[in-house]
């Protein structure tokens, strides 16, 4: 069994034109948690519990978790065998006292969007007239076969672009235990992993 570390990406709008200015401020938080579910679809049920608070007047576009960077050892089949979604695959608050339904899937080239290599799950809203908002609270839920592993926690990023604006941040709780390493060694500095295996 392995902890691991998996990042989580929230996605602004992309029609801003000038880089937020250095006051500005994201806050991201997340926890997935896991029950033993016998769904159809996997023998545990895994739940992220989800918060963002960005500083500034555009909703939110979507969200990303990445699950293997550059240079780790685990494949977007891993991954296709090891989760699976409902068509919904969660709902947050929008603005306006609305909620907003998502889809998920796997993108296994990355996001270039934000240019984010690596493999991920994309969390996308559907369209209807309830938009999330630049701040929120969500649930997601996904399925697995596979017994939780304990992910570690690192700090949250942000990080700035022209035209483009996007927060990274890190998951606590559990993710289901592949038996891949989704994380390269020299990816991350020594000491940010607790350790890779138990």
């Amino acid at each position: 069994m392995k902890n691991l570390t998996l990042t989580l990406c929230l996605m602004l709008t992309a029609f801003i034109i000038a880089p937020a200015s250095a006051d500005a401020e994201c806050m991201i938080s997340g926890n997935i948690s896991v029950e033993e579910c016998n769904n159809d679809l996997g023998m545990y049920c895994y739940t992220l519990e989800l918060t963002w608070d960005m500083d500034s007047p555009h909703g939110l576009s979507h969200f990303d978790l990445l699950v293997d960077v550059e240079g780790g050892t685990c494949s977007c089949a891993d991954f296709e065998e090891a989760i699976a979604f409902d068509a919904i695959a969660g709902s947050s608050d929008g603005e306006y006292d609305c909620m907003v339904d998502y889809t998920a899937e796997l993108a296994c080239d990355g996001d270039p969007s934000i240019d984010m290599p690596g493999i991920m799950f994309k969390f996308e809203p559907i369209e209807s007239d309830c938009e999330p908002g630049p701040t929120g609270t969500g649930t997601f839920v996904f399925y697995s076969d596979l017994a939780a592993a304990p992910i570690d926690e690192q700090a949250i990023t942000i990080v700035d672009k022209a035209a483009q604006e996007f927060c990274t941040g890190t998951l606590t709780g559990v993710f289901p235990g592949l038996v891949c390493d989704p994380v390269a060694n020299d990816v991350v500095p020594l000491g940010t992993l607790k350790s890779l295996y138990r």
